[in-house]
Formats: structure tokens, C-alpha cells, sequence
């Protein structure tokens, strides 16, 4: 992907004439010629040019243009200040120049990029890493149980076939294989959940990557900002606009009022005339400079007819916008009189107004730059109906009408503020990483809630930084600003360091490598190809609010994938409980291979995929992320485990011992032992739907499939202890209402227990 950045042909000069050569084949020290439209095929030190501007968001992530010039600056300033040179892959937009070629290839601002991407290793999710650390604990603990097992029944003189099958049995009661399953139908379900709301995981792991997060690092440009320029406020003599108020009633205002204010038809009307950007007929698409864009933008959202205005006033002579002069000028055409318009940096315009207010503007203009706003000032002179055809613009931009000052910025996005404000609330960091100006970046920040207590870091300073001093620093500093893709990945690799699982979210190419650095990385849907093809996750609608829908989500995942296993491995002890005791005590075993088998699979299998589709818990974003070393098995799901049920299977297995002293014969006894078994897990899998509510406090019918499962199970249950040809195949018989009271008072048993160990902990 990165590869379509680069340059087919290219235009250079040698010995003394221009030629047309493959860029593959330029060296350093050849001179290419560059124009508006074209791509710059190495990074090039400019030595001539006039009105150049490049579009460096490739590599900086800024969507203003860039005016270059020729001046020499320090080796050690970063891209985005570099204003002396052009790099590979960027856009020309406007002007011309000659450059010496420095850099090419790999060498090149673009392919230090793709060396990055390649030298940055992927790590393993905090859940692979987790579910890694549970099976090497629980294969472990089952085989040694197993064994155990099964040279205690060689040592009691029991059939050698009769112990192989008991201990096959017991591994797969034992080990939770449908484990395997349940995480992977959780992860898919939680994809789905995403999907809906706009956030598309390319990894299946990463769906839950996202609720474990204690850092989201965040690029400006296109995550938190729209990722185009846009009038954002219209300042005149007798009247002013905010753009973004009005979108909200776009219609009630244009029927109330721009009928009737003719200053701001005026400045409108300057601002489509006195502008380069062009509308494509067919397409309705805009091309030029995105400020320019912006002022049409704006002269469409009041309704004018920008194509009849420019057909109806034409453009005579102009003076084109340079970076040295600061302003546009135009001469047009209005019916049989002529008029000059000037558009540029307010002091520009300013001083060539008749402006009886200038020092009351001169504030506004402050006022808005300290905003974050970028500030154009308008003026116009109506020359009447001259016959004069030589007028020389430059010699009449004098006592010029003003008409106004224009705002222009990339907006925030709709819900950034609230997102931010929210994922702060679930305890998530949020550092702002752009390769912006420090200025903007503060602004930015300030208006999204971002902390910056402790000022902005550029990336001049990262540089100064070792990596133990940065990691050190790191949880001091919220705000990055003019960064480099090298400066993303140290910021990533200094939080990981202080055990934060880390996501980022961007859309550039310079963006590519901290995504894959990070634990999870976010890219958006309108991004180039290459973050889309490194990120884990895609936010389709671009809207960061999505971001936060996903954490939730993601922690939703994680516990599900804990109640699953808390459900399986509960109930496989009492059946390694039961089978122990019986072979240690010289009982008769109270459960066979087949049953052991049938409880695995048909009565704790399908609630167990049935608990995968839990529904998200209120309070899920109301605590913090939680630490990305922290075990899947907490001290609560381990009491409940290896406490809670081990105590109730040992209340069992003396049952078990009472019941066989009665006159009830062993084949009944054991459908008692087995029947409880598969009932107690269909009743305590209600408490295991919430380890932060007790079962009273919850709804248990909020997940409907689940209901099902249980329902299935124990129909299924019955039908093996009252169905003739099953009671042959599963060793069992029929059952009376008391042995009922018995399974039932058990089942309620362990369920109570359990809500007694929750109750504890939620005390806690």
C-alpha cells in the first residue's frame, strides 16, 4: 500500500534541458522540476520557487498547505517545519519549483516510514496472553488430578479398562474444551456488537483488546477534527455569524434573514470571486486549496449560486496569493462597472482599508486567533464604470470598503468533547498525539477536555529525551505536538512500559507504525489504505463517539469470557470431587463415564454458549480499565471456583455416602449423584449472569437464550431418566418427588453459597 505513494515518472533537467525519466531512476543531486497537480517523487532540498504549497498530510497529518520556501533552517527541526524542503509522496498544490534530489527510496521521509512498519513487532493480545497463562494452570491442575485418579484406582485393585475409562472421562469433564468455543462465539458476537455500531474488527482477538485499555493515544487531524478546513464564523461592521450554531437551524435562518443582510451577500459574493478553487460540473466535487474550498463551502451553505455569480462576474487581471505578499487581489467585471477585491492576512488588508473601527477589529482578529481560528480579512473598491483598461491593481489597493473577517478551522467533530469526557469517566487516559503546531494543539485540547496541566511536548523536545527519561515523564504529559511517525512509537512504547494496555487512533500514513505498535490500533473509515490495512480496528463512520460504544463492548467481552469460565470449571470439581473421594473411601463410583460425558456436553454446554450472549452491565463504565497483568481468574472467580464449589462438592459426596445407607439401591443412588450434577449448574448459572449484583437485583430474562438453554437442558435431563431406551444406555431410572426435594434443595445450595461469596466481595 505504501508502494502506491510512489511516483511513476517525473520531470528532470539534465544536461541543460527538461526530460521525462522513470523516478525509480533519479539519484541525488539530480533537479526536478515540480508544478500544481503533481506528486513529488524524492525528498527534495527546494532552491527556486514561486507561490509553492504542498500537501504534506502523508506526513505530518496537517490538512492546511504548506508554503514552502528557500531560506536555510536547522538540521534538527521536524517535518512539519521543514519548510525548505519536499518530500516523496507528497501533493504539489499549487505553484512551481526546482529541487536538488537528497534523499531517495528507502532513504526517504516515506520509506522510513515503511521501515518502521517493518521493524515494529506485533504483541499478543492482554486476553491471548491471559487465556495462555489459564490453560498452562488448569492443563496442569487436570493432569495432575487426573493422574492422581487414576493410580489411586490401579492402587485400590480396580479394573485396569473400567479406570482408563473413568479417567478419559474425568480430562474431558475436567478441562473445559467447550471453552474454545465459548471465547471464540463471545469474540464473534462482541464483532457483531461493534459492527452495529460502525466499528469494524479485522482481528478476532482484538474485540475485546479494546475494553482493557488504560491509554487511547490520539492523533487530531480527521480523529478529533473533521480533517477539512471550514468557516467557522463570519465577523462584519453591523452583523456576525457562527456557522456551526446555524447548522442546527439552517433552514428557519435562511428564511428569516439572509434576505435581507446584503453585508453578508457582499463578503459571500467577494469570497466565491476572489478564490481559485474550482467545482467540477459533473461530480459536484471541489478541488483547490481547502481554505479556498472552505469560503465556497460556506457560500453553499447560505444558498448561493457560486456557478451563476462567477459566470456573471468575471475576473479581468489578478494578483495571485504568495506566501510574501500575504493577500490575493482580483479586478472583476460586475455589469458595466468594475470592482477590486482583496482577501488575505487581516494586517495585509487592514492596511489598505479606509476603516474608521480598524483597532476595534484589530482585537476581534486577536481574539479569533487565540481561538485557533485561521483569520482572513475581505475588502472590496467599486472602481464604477471606468473605461480605463490598463488599471494596475497594485497601485489602487488603497482606501479599499472592508467588508469583513472570516474564520476559517477544522472543526471538532460532533461528539468528540462527550467521548473524551466519557472514556475519562471509565478511567481511560486520553493523550492527544499530532504533528500540529503547538499552538492548535492546545486549543484543540482545551475545547475536547484533554488535561495539558503540564504544557504541550513537541517533538523537538521527544528528541531530547532518552527512553528511561521519557518513560519516566510519560504519565506527566497529555499533549504531543509536532511528532514524527519515530516520536508515535517511543510515546506507545513508554506507556506499554508502565504495564498500560495502549490504543491509537489515526487515519495517515505517518500514523501506520505506532498503530501496529500499539495494543490495539484504530484506524478511520476515511484513512488512507495503509492504516486500514495495519490497524485492528476501523471506525466506519469516523465519529470517535463509535470509540467509546467499542470500550464498552469490549469490556462486555472480557466478562462474558469470565462467566463462561467461571460456569465450566465449577461444575467440572464436583465430578472430580465425587470420583476422588468414592475411589480414596472404597465407595462405588457415584457417577459413570457416559453421564460424566453427558453433563459436559448437553447440560453445561448450552448454557455455557448461552452465557456468551450476556447483554453489557450498567455499571461496566463506571469503574476503571483493568490492569493488563490481571488474571482472567480474580480472587472472586477463584473462591467461587476452587472455595464455593469444592465445599458444596464435598456436602455432595457425604450425600452420596448417606443415600447409599438407605434402602435405595446403587443404580438409584447414582441417578440421584448424576441428575444432581447436570440440575445444580442450571440453577446457579443465574448468579454467574453478574458478579457485581446479587440474583435478585438482576434481570434474569434479559438474556432470552439463555432461558432456552436451561430449559433444554433439563428437558433433555429428563428425558434420559424417564425415556425407557435412554434409561438402558445411561445406567439410570426414574425418580420420585423426594429424590426431586433432594436435587433441587443441592442445586439451590451451591446457588445460594455462591451468592453469599459475591455478596462478600461486592461488599468489599
Amino acid at each position: 500500500k505504501l508502494k502506491s505513494y510512489e511516483v511513476a515518472y517525473c520531470n528532470v533537467i539534465r544536461d541543460e534541458k527538461i526530460e521525462r525519466i522513470e523516478a525509480k531512476l533519479l539519484v541525488p543531486g539530480d533537479i526536478v522540476v515540480l508544478s500544481a497537480g503533481s506528486k513529488v517523487p524524492a525528498d527534495l532540498r527546494l532552491t527556486e520557487l514561486i507561490d509553492f504549497q504542498v500537501d504534506e498530510s502523508l506526513l505530518t497529518g496537517e490538512v492546511k498547505p504548506i508554503a514552502k520556501n528557500t531560506k536555510q533552517i536547522n538540521n534538527d527541526v521536524t517535518i512539519g517545519d521543514r519548510i525548505n524542503m519536499a518530500f516523496s509522496g507528497t501533493n504539489v498544490l499549487s505553484g512551481k519549483a526546482y529541487g536538488i534530489v537528497v534523499k531517495t527510496g528507502a532513504q526517504t521521509q516515506l520509506g522510513h516510514i515503511a521501515k518502521l512498519i517493518g521493524e515494529t513487532k506485533q504483541k499478543a493480545t492482554p486476553l491471548q496472553e491471559q487465556i495462555k497463562k489459564l490453560s498452562w494452570i488448569l492443563g496442569t491442575l487436570f493432569l495432575i488430578v487426573v493422574t492422581f485418579v487414576f493410580f489411586l484406582g490401579l492402587i485400590k485393585g480396580m479394573p485396569f479398562h473400567k479406570i482408563i475409562m473413568i479417567g478419559i472421562a474425568l480430562a474431558v469433564s475436567a478441562i473445559p474444551e467447550g471453552l474454545l468455543v465459548c471465547v471464540t462465539v463471545i469474540l464473534a458476537i462482541g464483532m457483531q456488537r461493534m459492527l452495529k455500531r460502525h466499528a469494524l474488527v479485522r482481528h478476532l482477538v482484538a474485540a475485546e483488546t479494546l475494553g482493557s485499555v488504560s491509554v487511547i493515544c490520539t492523533d487530531k487531524t480527521g480523529t478529533l477534527t473533521k480533517g477539512q478546513m471550514q468557516v467557522e464564523e463570519i465577523i462584519m461592521p453591523n452583523s456576525s455569524f457562527k456557522i456551526s450554531e446555524l447548522e442546527k437551524t439552517k433552514k428557519t435562518f435562511l428564511k428569516k434573514d439572509f434576505s435581507t443582510n446584503k453585508e453578508l451577500e457582499k463578503i459571500l459574493i467577494a469570497a466565491i470571486l476572489n478564490n481559485d478553487a474550482h467545482i467540477d460540473l459533473k461530480t459536484k466535487k471541489t478541488t483547490g486549496n481547502p481554505t479556498e474550498i472552505a469560503l465556497l463551502d460556506a457560500a453553499k451553505f447560505f444558498n448561493l449560486n457560486i456557478k451563476q455569480i462567477q459566470k456573471q462576474d468575471t475576473r479581468i487581471n489578478e494578483i495571485p496569493f504568495s506566501s510574501k505578499l500575504k493577500y490575493m487581489a482580483t479586478l472583476n467585471k460586475f455589469d458595466d462597472s468594475k470592482k477590486i477585491i482583496a482577501k488575505g492576512a487581516p494586517e495585509k488588508i487592514f492596511d489598505m482599508c479606509k476603516i474608521n473601527e480598524l483597532e476595534k477589529f484589530k482585537k476581534i482578529a486577536d481574539q479569533m486567533a487565540q481561538e485557533g481560528l485561521r483569520i482572513l480579512a475581505v475588502a472590496e473598491k467599486n472602481l464604477g464604470k471606468t473605461k480605463d483598461q490598463n488599471i494596475d491593481l497594485k497601485e489602487d489597493l488603497y482606501d479599499l470598503n472592508f467588508l469583513g473577517l472570516i474564520g476559517i478551522k477544522d472543526p471538532l467533530r460532533r461528539h468528540a468533547k462527550k467521548t473524551v469526557k466519557e472514556l475519562q469517566a471509565a478511567g481511560i487516559r486520553v493523550v492527544l498525539v499530532t504533528g500540529d503546531h503547538k499552538d492548535t494543539a492546545a486549543n484543540v485540547a482545551q475545547h475536547t477536555g484533554i488535561i495539558h496541566k503540564n504544557g504541550v511536548v513537541t517533538g523537538k523536545e521527544l528528541d531530547n529525551f532518552t527512553d528511561e527519561q521519557l518513560t519516566r515523564e510519560i504519565e506527566n504529559i497529555d499533549i504531543f505536538a509536532r511528532v514524527e511517525p519515530k516520536h508515535k512509537i517511543r510515546i506507545v512504547h513508554a506507556w506499554q512500559k508502565h504495564n498500560k494496555p495502549v490504543a491509537m487512533i489515526g487515519d495517515g500514513v505517518n500514523d501506520a507504525p505506532a498503530l501496529k505498535a500499539a495494543d490495539i490500533g484504530v484506524a478511520l473509515g476515511s484513512g488512507s489504505d495503509v492504516t486500514h490495512e495495519i490497524s485492528d480496528m476501523v471506525l466506519l463512520d469516523n465519529n470517535l463517539s463509535t470509540i467509546d460504544a467499542a470500550v464498552k463492548e469490549g469490556r462486555t467481552i472480557f466478562d462474558n469470557i469470565r462467566k463462561v469460565i467461571t460456569y465450566l470449571t465449577s461444575d467440572a470439581f464436583g465430578e472430580i470431587i465425587l470420583i476422588s473421594f468414592a475411589i480414596i473411601f472404597n465407595y462405588p463410583l457415584p457417577i459413570l463415564a457416559p453421564q460424566i460425558l453427558w453433563i459436559n456436553l448437553i447440560s453445561d454446554g448450552f448454557p455455557g454458549i448461552a452465557l456468551t450472549m450476556e447483554p453489557c452491565e450498567p455499571e461496566i463504565m463506571n469503574e476503571p480499565p483493568r490492569k493488563k497483568n490481571e488474571p482472567i481468574l480474580n480472587k472472586e472467580i477463584k473462591t467461587i471456583i476452587f472455595g464455593t464449589s469444592i465445599i458444596t462438592d464435598i456436602i455432595l459426596f457425604l450425600l452420596y455416602i448417606y443415600l447409599l445407607k438407605t434402602n435405595l439401591n446403587y443404580e438409584h443412588v447414582r441417578t440421584i449423584m448424576f441428575t444432581t450434577l447436570a440440575i445444580n449448574s442450571l440453577f446457579f448459572v443465574f448468579s454467574i449472569k453478574s458478579f457485581r449484583r446479587s440474583i435478585f437485583s438482576i434481570k434474569l430474562f434479559s438474556n432470552i437464550w439463555l432461558i432456552v438453554a436451561v430449559l433444554f437442558s433439563f428437558l433433555a435431563q429428563l428425558t434420559i431418566i424417564y425415556i425407557p431406551i435412554l434409561q438402558n444406555l445411561f445406567n439410570t431410572v426414574a425418580l420420585n418427588f423426594l429424590d426431586w426435594g433432594i436435587v433441587f434443595m443441592f442445586a439451590l445450595s451451591k446457588t445460594f453459597a455462591i451468592e453469599i461469596t459475591k455478596k462478600f466481595f461486592i461488599k468489599k
